[in-house]
């Protein structure tokens, strides 16, 4: 049977056929940088690739409990549809894991479950949201404005600096608190890797109370925080997580947690997510993602769930995870400091939490016009695969670029760090 060309009948630009809203949708610059690298390693140049945020599981393998349970879970056929909010037995572990690690007494009840962190993400912003309604997050952040794109809110972005962690004061917050429907907060923070402080994070919940205190009896809906915590067991050991539930109880109804399997059990491929919210909008999140079809594989869930059930399998995996991230990014941080100690206009910020490290280049007008053009030099001329700020967001050309560290040795690190001295030391 002879075949169709149908490209012989495709015509336009795809801004005839799409939405208004996805006219101005961007293509993420992190992808954009992962296809250079991808490039380079094809033609054969060597690159110490500290952008994905993302593990290499030779590196970092997922635990052995969650394997074999997912594994014979495919084996004994359980591959049908799960709840459209997730396995009960998931549901009761990640409570029992919030009551563990947290104190906070959620139930199964308020546990919904997606594929991976975003389905819960879009479907909190499909649900609570509506067009020109006024949406808040910090300078840097991870893909906000691409929702804002999609969801045509009204963005405010508040602009942080290194001093503060790049985290936003708590006056920046309540300042734009009367106007706004959603404030979304992310610590340990991606790309900072950098946490929270107990006194904002505390301030932040009294004031996101007291607005909605303000709030009762108009017609002015509650303001909601969505409260980004995926990173939050990868936390350094001089640091500490702070809740905004556990510090201001008060704040539950308007707390909705986004977390995941993703970065904690070195998942990403495994897409099991989930937010834990009040039990009046767990249903109705459920229901929004089954319609979306964002289920996560119930083997998956299954091995999660088999894990959570075994605290002491988990605390030891998390122990071990957090050693060897902690070594890569306390490699990076050291070797950043002996440059700077040795002249080199270059900063960090001392390893919080996450798998990424805040490292700056203070060199634009002197060396370099643009952080674009460091990145491209690093990457060019070092081998090494960074990702600017600008990439979250932040406008400024400020010199500050993320290093992730899941997808390298400890022995790449040593030789990314002689290439970056030898490259900027080129440019003085």
């Amino acid at each position: 049977m002879s075949g169709i060309d149908v490209h012989q009948f495709f015509y336009g630009e795809a801004e005839q056929f799409v939405s208004p809203a996805s006219h101005q949708m961007r293509t993420s610059q992190i992808l954009q940088i992962a296809g250079e690298v991808r490039s380079m390693v094809a033609d054969g140049h060597e690159v110490c690739n500290l952008t994905v945020g993302d593990f290499l599981p030779q590196h970092f393998p997922i635990p052995a409990v969650l394997s074999e349970r997912a594994q014979q879970a495919y084996k004994d056929g359980e591959t049908n549809y799960p709840p459209p909010d997730g396995i009960k037995s998931l549901r009761e572990g990640i409570a029992a894991l919030y009551q563990r690690k947290l104190g906070l007494n959620y139930g199964p009840e308020c546990v919904c479950i997606g594929s991976g962190a975003r389905p819960p993400i879009f479907a909190a912003l499909s649900l609570l949201t509506q067009p020109g309604d006024v949406t808040v997050s910090c300078l840097p952040a991870w893909n906000m404005s691409y929702y804002a794109q999609i969801f045509q809110t009204n963005h405010v972005f508040l602009e942080t600096t290194a001093e503060n962690n790049f985290f936003p004061t708590v006056a920046q917050v309540a300042a734009v608190l009367p106007r706004a429907r959603m404030v979304m907060l992310n610590t340990p923070l991606n790309p900072t890797g950098t946490v929270i402080s107990e006194d904002v994070m505390r301030g932040i919940a009294e004031a996101i109370v007291a607005e909605n205190l303000r709030r009762a009896g108009t017609d002015q809906r509650p303001v909601m925080l969505l409260f980004d915590q995926v990173y939050w067991l990868l936390i350094a050991d001089n640091c500490t997580h702070h809740h905004p539930v556990r510090l201001v109880p008060e704040c539950a109804p308007y707390v909705i947690n986004i977390d995941a399997a993703s970065k904690s059990f070195a998942g990403t491929g495994l897409r099991v997510g989930w937010a834990v919210l009040p039990p009046t909008l767990q249903e109705r999140m459920g229901a929004f993602m089954g319609h979306m079809g964002a289920w996560a594989p119930k083997p998956e869930q299954l091995g999660i769930a088999a894990l959570l059930a075994d605290p002491a399998s988990m605390d030891a995996y998390m122990a071990d995870m957090r050693s060897r991230i902690a070594a890569r990014l306390d490699a990076l941080y050291a070797g950043i400091m002996e440059m700077r100690s040795r002249g080199l206009p270059v900063d960090a910020i001392a390893p919080q939490g996450a798998i990424y490290l805040s490292f700056q280049v203070d060199m634009i007008g002197r060396g370099y016009d643009s952080t674009e053009e460091i990145r491209t030099h690093l990457l060019r001329d070092a081998g090494v695969a960074v990702v600017p700020f600008g990439a979250f967001d932040m406008p400024d050309d400020n010199g500050w670029l993320r290093m992730s560290v899941g997808a390298v040795s400890e022995a790449e690190l040593a030789g990314a760090l002689l290439r970056i001295e030898a490259a900027i030391q080129a440019r003085l």
